[in-house]
């Protein structure tokens, strides 16, 4: 048997009723003997297994409603991605990328694996998941066939559970230049050193939607561009499309990328809230404009700031759009609540004084699914708005 954690009874309750989590405040004694496969209990009844975290605010993660032996893991792990990958084949047997296992929402706290063709990319946020990286590739190899598995464990989600931050090979071997699609773009991603795990599959749907929306051929702005996803799309649907992007590694990507597609973008290198007020100030107008940063909350500490900086994008959108022209707005953000996005949205409405059609609002895409009751779990929101005047 795993050694037990004792938690509150509220903090057992929760966990029935189907929240994964339990934080540190409510540990009423820590392990009783070494090990990160955990028993959890109130002292009177039992609350399933848990992979224990002796550093994170979220000291528990539950993995099992039922008993599972530390030795019985990995063959836990095996069950439940081979589940995962069997449940995106349900939808997106034709995509050639996308999130193949997406951590608690697939019954795998701490585990995210993402596949861009023949290449997968792991990576692990959690301590217990963390030590079985290399059986996991193993797993992730063999399920999939992929002929490279990646290590991106560079992100500052590992800050929490205090993991170093790394990245490399895995398994396998060959180029980490991949090609794949996205939303019927061609793409080209270093799944070793470019941002996240090579690129943002969680707004490949929203691409598609965003293509969509264009008639004629109208002028468009992507402010955020990273590799071209929503530019790329809107091109190739007829938009002339203005790219923005401050990293010149990204930019140069996207212009590559631009190429495989046979496609133009007038792609330049710029930090987006400073462009966007200059191209105010010139007098430009676009019919579509998109606004997709990066998380600017990735700590509670960090949200004022952050629905700031949300609003003053959003408000300078606004300015730029042409009578009915269309805005699609996004944040990443998970600590920014979908109403608070709203009221941030709102208020840039109301201050530059246009009224705003709601037209969709949309998140991430069907293989970054979210779970019923936890929130935490929902964190992309992608709203499409019509400027009226």
């Amino acid at each position: 048997m795993p050694p037990t954690v004792t938690i509150t009874p509220g903090a057992l309750a929760r966990l029935l009723g189907g929240h994964p989590w339990v934080r540190r405040a409510d540990v009423v004694r820590g392990p009783d003997a070494a090990g990160d496969i955990v028993r959890v209990s109130d002292g009177r009844r039992d609350g399933g297994t848990a992979l224990w975290s002796e550093r994170s605010r979220i000291a528990l993660r539950l993995v099992a409603r039922e008993a599972v032996a530390p030795n019985e893991i990995e063959a836990l792990i095996d069950r439940r991605i081979g589940e995962a990958i069997d449940r995106r084949r349900a939808f997106v047997s034709s995509w050639d990328a996308c999130r193949v296992v997406h951590g608690e929402a697939d019954l795998l706290p701490g585990l995210f694996v993402d596949r861009y063709a023949d290449v997968a990319v792991i990576q692990t946020a959690a301590t217990a998941m963390d030590a079985r990286e290399e059986a996991i590739a193993a797993i992730v190899a063999r399920r999939l066939g992929a002929r490279l598995v990646v290590a991106r464990d560079d992100g500052a989600a590992r800050d929490f559970e205090e993991l170093p931050r790394r990245s490399g090979v895995l398994r396998g071997t060959g180029p980490t230049l991949v090609a794949w699609h996205d939303a019927g773009s061609a793409m080209e991603t270093d799944v070793l050193t470019d941002g996240k795990t090579g690129g943002f599959l969680d707004q490949q749907e929203n691409h598609a939607r965003a293509a969509s929306c264009v008639e004629g051929a109208p002028e468009a702005l992507d402010a955020f561009t990273y590799h071209g996803g929503f530019a790329l799309a809107l091109a190739r649907a007829g938009a002339r499309v203005t790219a923005l992007d401050e990293s010149p590694v990204a930019i140069d990507r996207a212009r590559k990328n631009a190429t495989l597609n046979g496609v133009a973008l007038t792609a330049r290198c710029a930090n987006a809230f400073d462009a966007l007020r200059e191209l105010e100030g010139e007098g430009k107008r676009f019919d579509l404009v998109v606004i997709d940063p990066p998380a600017l909350a990735k700590r509670a500490s960090a949200l004022p700031a952050a629905e700031r900086g949300y609003k003053e994008l959003n408000l300078r959108a606004l300015r730029l759009l042409r009578p009915n022209g269309v805005l699609i707005t996004c944040s990443c953000s998970g600590r920014l609540t979908r109403d608070r996005f709203a009221s941030v949205v709102e208020a840039a409405a109301r201050d530059v004084g246009r009224p705003l059609q709601l037209v969709e609002q949309r998140g991430a895409g069907r293989d970054h699914p979210s779970l019923v009751g936890v929130p935490e779990t929902e964190y992309l929101k992608c709203w499409i708005l019509r400027a009226l005047s």
